[in-house]
């Protein structure tokens, strides 16, 4: 009876333990939960000339994220969405590049998270404006000065954290640089819910 009760125990530990983990990655992924805000562009803003990157790129997909266990192909959207804002303002850098470079330079915590007040440390020169609440007006005055929103958002409306790149805005609303979004062109924001979470505003002066 004794060793029954033990394995039962035993049995039970394991299972809290792997619902524990699922909920740990469910979590990061879904980022729990948390109100956005939803966006729409009041006018137009023309596209500029953006490099369209994929976080899946097999030249980069299975690199690790700092010394994280999370890589470019899962967890690298915002790599890979920095390195086509870096390239709009004359530093010409592939995501795979911008990520060792971001490794060597430690501007990844042990997540692998991006630490923006370390970005400077390779781009010296790059101004880095983190936001507390989603301000549409903020956004669209951006737009107006060629600068380009980094958004946080849903994947599809409902999935996981995800980062894209707001690089204009047309009829079809916002339109971003989505690092998923296989046909490398300009994607609706509405392909999230035009949902923004949260943002962040990176610029560096403009080479000729």
């Amino acid at each position: 009876m004794y060793r029954r009760k033990k394995i039962i125990w035993i049995l039970t530990g394991a299972a809290i333990l792997v619902l524990a983990a699922a909920a740990l990655l469910v979590w990061r992924h879904r980022g729990g939960g948390g109100e956005g805000t939803t966006i729409q562009s009041t006018k137009a803003h023309p596209l500029p000339e953006a490099v369209y990157y994929l976080q899946k790129d097999e030249e980069w997909a299975a690199a690790p994220l700092g010394e994280s266990r999370f890589t470019m192909g899962s967890s690298g959207c915002l790599v890979t969405c920095l390195a086509t804002l870096f390239d709009l303002y004359g530093e010409s850098v592939t995501p795979g590049e911008l990520n060792r470079l971001f490794t060597e330079q430690g501007v990844y915590n042990a997540s692998g998270d991006v630490i923006w007040g370390n970005i400077s440390s390779v781009y010296p020169e790059a101004t880095v404006t983190v936001y507390k609440t989603v301000d549409e007006q903020a956004i669209e005055a951006a737009l107006d000065q060629q600068q380009y929103p980094l958004v946080r958002v849903k994947n599809l409306g409902d999935g996981y954290w995800h980062w894209v790149l707001l690089l204009g805005s047309g009829d079809d609303g916002y339109l971003c640089m989505d690092p998923l979004y296989s046909e490398k062109e300009a994607r609706p924001l509405s392909a999230h819910g035009n949902t923004v979470y949260s943002w962040r505003l990176v610029t560096l002066p403009v080479k000729e």
